[in-house]
């Protein structure tokens, strides 16, 4: 999906990027981290929702698997969305194996979660972004994008991870290996409206729409 800004009316890029609500800028790579059930890796924690009694809505997750295996207790009450960004594929478990190689997603509904890759000489990261959701609470889903110029997000955009390229709204500005975690005033339940506007520079991204 390439992404321009539209309309008869022109477009300053400045002013679509600095949005009233600010969002979130956030370094993957300095997230704190923890290990991973059994295996080689981590796994950091980027954002999500819960309820006003602690309740899980949804989480996202990024797991980075050094070792040929990792795994994973996801949450119980969820189903889950797995999606490759960066490094060798892996295969999903438990039970019979599924391929996930970069830009791809696939759906998970086990709460234990098994990583497996060839054993390699480099020590590369498999990382795979992990979306865990009541569905009874909340609908969101994970959405590769690429982007490029100004335009004004959908209003259910909740978070952009971007892969590559650079992506500015709310006042901040992401490039490869960080996120922009949009504020509730902008994620509502509704997926109808318009959400902020951004300004791309050839950016490959990942965002939590819904």
């Amino acid at each position: 999906m390439s992404s321009s800004a539209r309309g008869s009316e022109p477009v300053n890029p400045v002013s679509l990027a600095a949005s009233p609500a600010p969002a979130e800028l956030l370094q993957l790579r300095s997230l704190p981290r923890r290990g991973l059930a059994a295996g080689g890796g981590h796994v950091r924690e980027i954002c999500g929702r819960r309820g006003a009694n602690g309740e899980l809505h949804w989480t996202l997750q990024l797991v980075e698997l050094r070792g040929p295996v990792g795994i994973l207790h996801l949450p119980h009450e969820a189903t889950h969305v797995l999606a490759g960004i960066g490094g060798p594929q892996v295969e999903v478990g438990p039970g019979a194996s599924v391929g996930l190689r970069k830009e791809r997603v696939l759906r998970h509904t086990d709460p234990l979660l098994e990583l497996r890759r060839p054993r390699l000489r480099a020590a590369e990261l498999s990382r795979i972004l992990v979306l865990s959701t009541v569905t009874s609470r909340a609908r969101p889903a994970l959405v590769f994008a690429d982007l490029h110029g100004s335009s004004v997000l959908p209003d259910a955009v909740r978070a952009i991870v971007v892969r590559s390229g650079r992506v500015s709204t709310g006042g901040s500005t992401a490039a490869a290996m960080e996120a922009l975690v949009l504020p509730p005033a902008t994620t509502g339940d509704s997926a109808v409206g318009r959400g902020p506007g951004i300004v791309a520079e050839d950016a490959r991204v990942l965002m939590v729409v819904g």
